[in-house]
């Protein structure tokens, strides 16, 4: 499945009035941080030249996206309650069990990502919880990557226990084929 290219600029604002959204509706009012201040929780900036950087307590809804700076890698909620990662509007990756059931996307403060249904029921997570502080980074390469300061815990095309872990056993989505 491929998405239709949007201009950069209405990704842009979508993204901005996404993250302003959350922001808005998790922190309420904030007052102003001095210069040279950490972004609060719940921003997504710029960090490096290829990553958007989600910090811990981000939202991402139905319907919502994050991308990476140069708008060519894509995480999506769809309405459809799937999490997917696209690729100049290739699917690459999927949050498996999420299709259908899934409403929201988390990134917490504890550094677990996780899609949660409607009634806030976990149904995907990256494992990646007691690392307060770890933050998502969308990369202009294609991947997304869940951080604890500068050492990765968890990828987009991160196999658990390894090709076949029958525990998690996660879906490798290529042409033609996505997940469940």
């Amino acid at each position: 499945m491929r998405l239709p290219r949007h201009p950069l600029a209405a990704r842009t604002a979508v993204a901005a009035g996404t993250l302003l959204a959350a922001v808005g509706l998790l922190a309420g009012p904030a007052a102003a941080a001095p210069a040279g201040t950490p972004p609060a929780a719940g921003t997504a900036v710029a960090a490096a030249p290829g990553d958007t950087v989600i910090q811990g307590t981000s939202v991402l809804a139905r319907g919502q996206a994050w991308y990476s700076p140069d708008g060519r890698t894509m995480l999506a909620m769809q309405g459809d309650g799937h999490a997917v990662l696209y690729h100049d509007g290739a699917a690459i990756w999927t949050a498996r069990g999420s299709y259908g059931v899934g409403n929201e996307l988390y990134m917490q403060a504890d550094g677990n990502l996780v899609v949660y249904d409607a009634g806030m029921r976990p149904v995907w997570n990256s494992r990646t919880h007691s690392h307060p502080g770890a933050h998502l980074a969308i990369q202009n390469s294609g991947n997304m990557v869940v951080y604890y300061g500068s050492t990765p815990l968890w990828w987009s095309n991160f196999r658990p226990g390894g090709p076949g872990d029958p525990e998690e056993p996660e879906c490798q989505p290529r042409p033609g084929r996505l997940c469940p």
